[in-house]
């Protein structure tokens, strides 16, 4: 059940192997497992100083070394510079060789501080979720 309080960590339970879904601070995740192991996070609301390092905690408890992730972020309505930092962080993992990963971005809100900070070249962005998961999954 879902909390009235939007400052309410709440985890969503899901089938067993399938990522769960979590609503924080503003910003909810919907997660699903797709082909290839590609833990798709759809992410909606405010990804700001407090729901920053729910998403990290997040990633880190979902994507492992075998799988990976694909960020749906057109549900976005704010991105603060946390998330920025969180998207960065990712970045640098991939560099590392650490995840394989995508995002799906359309919207201003989240190109917009992408292109500012010059983040949008040194990340795999996608225009639609089913291109970003073949790309994820190596079916591209």
């Amino acid at each position: 059940m879902r909390s009235s309080d939007p400052n309410t960590l709440t985890s969503q339970s899901a089938p067993a192997g399938q990522p769960r879904s979590l609503d924080s601070h503003g910003m909810r995740i919907d997660a699903e497992l797709r082909s290839g192991d590609v833990v798709l996070a759809h992410v909606s609301g405010e990804v700001d100083l407090l729901s920053a390092p729910e998403l990290r905690q997040w990633v880190e408890q979902h994507v492992t070394g075998s799988s990976g992730l694909v960020l749906d972020l057109d549900g976005i309505g704010f991105l603060g510079s946390a998330g920025l930092s969180v998207l960065a962080e990712l970045s640098e993992q991939a560099a590392n060789d650490k995840l394989t990963w995508a995002i799906v971005a359309t919207k201003r809100v989240v190109l917009r501080p992408l292109e500012a900070t010059g983040l949008v070249s040194q990340m795999p962005v996608y225009e639609n979720v089913d291109d970003a998961v073949k790309a994820v999954a190596g079916t591209e």
